[in-house]
């Protein structure tokens, strides 16, 4: 197994670029895929990855666990997203972005199984490192960043729409460039996307704005429960399962609503705990713009993954 570790840039040296070319350019059918409950990052990502090797003239199955955010439906590609893949047993390649831990993906078993090479890309210093090869730079604010340079040292231009799809990824991860990390790397790579035609205003519009109604309603139920302990700088609410049928709300509708809890000055952290299904528990956590808390280390206690912020 291939482990490659990039430490400060995901330029690859020219022999394990030579590999994953190989890899790329030897395999027809290919599988892209990331983890549950897709954010900004993981979807942009996906669909970024998935157009590039389209227009290079692959067949690719663009997978997510679950039905992802309506607020993305915006970006090119994203009505091809299915939650049904092929067999692996039917695919030369997969690729796994953003998924920390292989079995966030809901293939792992069939992963295994089909013992097909997986090309591993990923910011989170927690990833598992399970692929043939893994790509991880946790100093990169998001896997979009990463393949804003991996797509084309690989080969695969960065059409508009692509430029899309990963500047969408970058500004979810990092707040809109407004979270600890927020680097001069990534505003580069944006201004490179932004060059390539990336579509800022409507990025703009979906991810910041335009939110539904339901999920407004679901937000201001968390901001009535929320709770402030100020020596641990926490600010917490939570949501039962009878708050999002009563709003009407999904699971999607709860993106960002912990980001809004975050905002008061008084916190360091903060946590949102909502009941999905009847006994189970879905937990957000973000720390403030300065990263005071390592929220990811929290997480993965519970069996979760995530950033540092």
């Amino acid at each position: 197994m291939n482990q490659l570790a990039v430490s400060q840039s995901p330029v690859l040296p020219a022999e394990e670029q030579d590999l994953l070319r190989h890899l790329f350019h030897t395999s027809t059918d290919i599988l892209v895929t990331t983890h549950r409950h897709p954010d900004g990052d993981a979807v942009g990502s996906l669909l970024g990855t998935t157009l590039a090797l389209r227009a290079a003239g692959k067949r690719v199955t663009a997978h997510t666990p679950n039905t992802p955010p309506a607020f993305l439906q915006f970006l090119p590609g994203f009505s091809s997203i299915t939650q049904t893949p092929p067999s692996l047993f039917d695919v030369d390649l997969a690729i796994a972005l953003d998924h920390s831990e292989l079995h966030r993906t809901g293939l792992e078993r069939e992963l295994v199984e089909a013992r097909r090479p997986l090309i591993a890309i990923d910011h989170h210093a927690t990833a598992d490192r399970r692929g043939s090869i893994n790509i991880v730079v946790p100093e990169a604010a998001a896997t979009a960043e990463m393949l804003e340079t991996l797509l084309p040292a690989w080969g695969f231009p960065i059409t508009a729409d692509v430029a899309t799809c990963l500047l969408a990824g970058m500004m979810t991860d990092t707040g809109s460039f407004q979270h600890a990390n927020t680097s001069p790397r990534v505003l580069a790579s944006a201004a490179r996307l932004l060059d390539r035609g990336a579509d800022l205003p409507a990025i703009t519009a979906a991810v910041f704005g335009g939110r539904t109604l339901s999920a407004l309603r679901i937000a201001g139920r968390a901001l009535e429960r929320l709770r402030v302990h100020p020596e641990m700088g926490m600010v917490l609410s939570v949501l039962t399962k009878a708050d999002l049928e009563e709003c009407g709300a999904s699971v999607e509708d709860l993106t960002g609503v912990v980001n809004l809890l975050n905002t008061i000055p008084e916190a360091n952290f903060s946590l949102l705990l909502a009941e999905i299904e009847t006994g189970k528990i879905k937990g957000s956590l973000r720390s403030d713009p300065e990263g005071t808390v390592d929220v990811s280390s929290i997480a993965r206690r519970f069996g979760g993954g995530g950033h540092r912020l």
